[in-house]
């Protein structure tokens, strides 16, 4: 079966790229950086429906990305969840924090003041986070 990203995250994201398992996408949201992780496997809703070997590549994917964004941005904090409530497929949101940042210190979710990309900025970052993505080893 060919994998097929759910509509709430096709509308919420931009596309950045490729990993070996998971598609990497850019939140619409200019607050923070953050980034959503998806394996790109088709029913997968929960992590234990992965396979042993996806198991280890979904943690070595995301493991690297919280440090790389961890340095490119300087972050306080790195958050990661994988609620699904709302999006039942498999995803991981990957955020870097600040202690200036509009939210700090409560959850991003609870914070009502989202502001979107302009076209420049989401070029300017989905380039930043694809040149990580690119530099996966």
């Amino acid at each position: 079966m060919e994998f097929k990203l759910d509509e709430r995250l096709e509308g919420d994201t931009y596309f950045v790229g490729d990993l070996p398992l998971c598609r990497v996408l850019l939140m619409n949201v200019s607050n923070f950086p953050w980034i959503i992780l998806v394996p790109r496997l088709q029913g997968i809703t929960e992590l234990f429906h992965l396979s042993e070997s996806d198991q280890i590549d979904y943690q070595k994917e995301t493991n690297y990305l919280l440090e790389a964004m961890s340095e490119i941005y300087n972050s306080h904090k790195m958050n990661i969840a994988s609620l699904g409530n709302l999006v039942p497929q498999l995803h991981t949101h990957i955020i870097a924090r600040f202690k200036d940042d509009d939210a700090w210190p409560n959850p991003v979710w609870s914070f009502q003041n989202i502001v979107k990309y302009n076209e420049i900025q989401s070029m300017l970052e989905i380039d930043k986070i694809r040149k990580l993505v690119d530099d996966y080893a």
